[in-house]
């Protein structure tokens, strides 16, 4: 393995996205777009593009409603400009980092109701009558 991936699941293990930095918001995962393009959607609703860098591709999975940290400074200038991609994804967040940020005051209000809580009304019998 070399040294660039050995680094980043350290990185990831030991949760460093505790805090969020200048820029950074926290994104929940739509859909895939392309090979590297993912659409996101913001705290405030708003649907966008974002790019998925090369270095998470072979060491991170994610799935639709996956919570990601995006790094959106220029985000408006890049949306004026006529670009589709307006956001950039620095850290991809984990169960445990995601809970630590709901602790905090961090997450977004429009993410509070988790997609589990859905799936667990859903979970009958499909028995026909």
């Amino acid at each position: 393995m070399k040294a660039g991936r050995k680094n980043l699941r350290r990185a990831c293990d030991e949760g460093a996205a505790a805090a969020l930095a200048d820029g950074e918001s926290i994104m929940q995962f739509l859909t895939l777009r392309g090979s590297n393009v993912i659409e996101v959607m913001d705290g405030e609703g708003v649907k966008s593009l974002a790019l998925f860098p090369a270095k998470f591709q072979k060491s991170f999975w994610i799935k639709s409603g996956s919570f990601v940290v995006v790094d959106a400074t220029g985000r408006d200038q890049a949306l004026e400009s006529g670009s589709k991609i307006a956001c950039v994804v620095s850290q991809v967040l984990f169960h445990e980092q995601v809970r630590a940020l709901q602790k905090s005051g961090d997450w977004p209000t429009v993410f509070k109701s988790t997609p589990n809580e859905g799936s667990e009304m859903n979970t009958g019998t499909n028995c026909p009558g």
